[in-house]
C-alpha cells in the first residue's frame, strides 16, 4: 500500500491524537466521563488518516518541509471526520464500521446492561398474550435507540470542539484565524451534506444531485484540510487544489459505494448488502434504475429498499446492476474522475507532494474487493 511510505508521519499523527484525548481526561475523577472518552478512542482507533496526510502534504508542497506544528494541527480534520462518522452511524442505525461496533452500538449495549429487563420471559407464549406485553418491548427499543443516539450526538459535538482547540494551537494568530474560518465552513457544509443525504434518501435523485451530495459529505473533508494546509504554508491561493479534492473525493465515494455492494465484508469491515436492502441512493442504484427495463427493473425495485430481502434476492439485485451496465458505467466514471483529479494537481507543488496526491488519487479507486 502506498501509505506504508508515510508510516513515520502516520505514527506521529496517531500519537498526537492520543495526546489530545488523554489530556482531555487526565484530570477527570468522574469514571463516567473517563469511560466516555475511552469509548471515543475505541471507535477512532481504525483509519488510514488520509485527511491529516493531505493537509500535511499540501503544506509541504509549498514550504518544502514537514514539521511538528503542521502534524499537530492536522489532527483537527481527523477529529472532525470522526465526529461526522459517529453521527452518521447513529443516523443510519449502522452497527459495524471497520469490523468493530459503532459508537451508538456500544451505548445501546451499555443501556441494555444497565436496566433490569428480562427478555427470557418472552420465550414462552404466555408472556406474549399478556395485555400490553408487546408495548413493553417497543418502549425498551425506543429507550435504547434514544439513549444511544443522544450519546452519539454528544460525542460528535465533543470531537468538533476538540478539533477547534487543536487547530488553534500552532502558527501565527493571523494564519489561525484564516484556518479556523475554513474549518468552521467545512463543518457547516458537512452538516448540510448530511441534511441532503437524509432528505434525498426516500426520493429518486439523478447523477447531478448525487455528486452534489457527495461534494458536501466527502469532498469537503479533503478540500478544506488541503486548503488549511496551504493557508498555514502562507499560500494566498489556498483554493488551488479544490478541483483535485472534489474529483478525487467523488471517485473515492463511488468506489466506497461499489465496495458496499460488491466487496467482501471481511475485507471492508461492513455489511455488503445494507446499501441494497436499505435503498441507499448510490450511483450504482441510480444508474440501474435508469438503465433497467420492464421485468428486470421491477425485480430490482422489489429488492432495493427491502430490509427483509433474502440473500438470493440481494444477489439477483447485484446481477441486475451488472447486466444493465450500471456497474461498468460507475467503474469507468471513477477512472475518468481520477484522471481529471491527477491532471489538476498544481505544478507549483514540490515533487514529493505531487507524488503523494497522485498516489492518493490512485488509491481512491484501487481499494480491493
Amino acid at each position: 500500500m502506498f501509505l506504508d511510505k508515510y508510516l513515520k508521519i502516520t505514527e506521529k499523527i496517531e500519537a498526537h491524537l492520543g495526546d489530545v484525548l488523554s489530556s482531555t481526561t487526565k484530570d477527570y475523577e468522574n469514571v463516567i466521563l473517563k469511560g466516555f472518552y475511552k469509548d471515543i478512542v475505541r471507535v477512532m482507533s481504525a483509519g488510514k488518516r488520509l485527511r491529516p496526510l493531505s493537509m500535511i502534504f499540501a503544506f509541504n508542497g509549498i514550504k518544502n518541509e514537514i514539521n511538528e506544528d503542521i502534524i499537530k494541527v492536522s489532527v483537527s480534520c481527523e477529529l472532525v471526520h470522526n465526529a461526522s462518522l459517529i453521527l452518521d452511524d447513529a443516523m443510519d442505525e449502522d452497527i459495524v464500521r471497520h469490523g468493530k461496533k459503532t459508537f451508538n452500538t456500544i451505548y445501546a449495549d451499555k443501556f441494555l446492561k444497565s436496566v433490569d429487563f428480562n427478555f427470557n420471559a418472552y420465550k414462552s407464549g404466555q408472556s406474549w398474550i399478556k395485555k400490553d406485553s408487546i408495548l413493553e418491548i417497543i418502549e425498551m427499543q425506543r429507550n435504547i435507540s434514544r439513549f444511544s443516539y443522544a450519546l452519539s450526538v454528544l460525542a460528535s459535538n465533543v470531537l468538533y470542539e476538540l478539533s477547534e482547540e487543536v487547530l488553534n494551537s500552532q502558527f501565527s494568530k493571523e494564519l489561525r484565524i484564516k484556518a479556523l474560518e475554513q474549518h468552521r465552513r467545512m463543518y457547516l457544509r458537512l452538516n448540510e451534506g448530511q441534511l441532503l443525504d437524509i432528505l434525498m434518501e426516500k426520493r429518486k435523485i439523478d447523477e447531478k444531485e448525487y455528486f452534489e451530495m457527495i461534494d458536501e459529505k466527502t469532498g469537503i473533508l479533503f478540500m478544506y484540510p488541503i486548503r488549511i494546509g496551504l493557508i498555514f504554508a502562507g499560500d494566498k491561493n489556498y483554493k488551488i487544489m479544490d478541483e483535485f479534492s472534489l474529483n478525487m473525493a467523488r471517485a473515492f465515494q463511488m468506489h466506497d459505494d461499489i465496495l458496499g455492494s460488491f466487496g467482501k465484508s471481511k475485507r471492508t469491515g461492513k455489511p455488503n448488502d445494507s446499501d441494497i436492502k436499505f435503498g441507499k441512493n448510490t450511483l450504482l442504484a441510480i444508474k440501474t434504475l435508469e438503465y433497467a427495463k420492464n421485468q428486470r427493473k421491477e425485480k430490482f425495485k422489489k429488492t432495493f429498499g427491502n430490509r427483509s430481502a433474502t440473500k438470493d434476492e440481494v444477489n439477483e439485485a447485484r446481477n441486475i446492476i451488472k447486466k444493465t451496465g450500471a456497474y461498468k458505467y460507475c467503474r469507468a466514471k471513477e477512472k475518468e474522475l481520477i484522471k481529471e483529479a491527477k491532471n489538476s494537481i498544481p505544478k507549483d507543488l514540490n515533487k514529493e507532494s505531487r507524488k503523494f496526491f497522485e498516489k492518493l488519487a490512485d488509491f481512491a479507486i484501487s481499494r480491493k474487493f
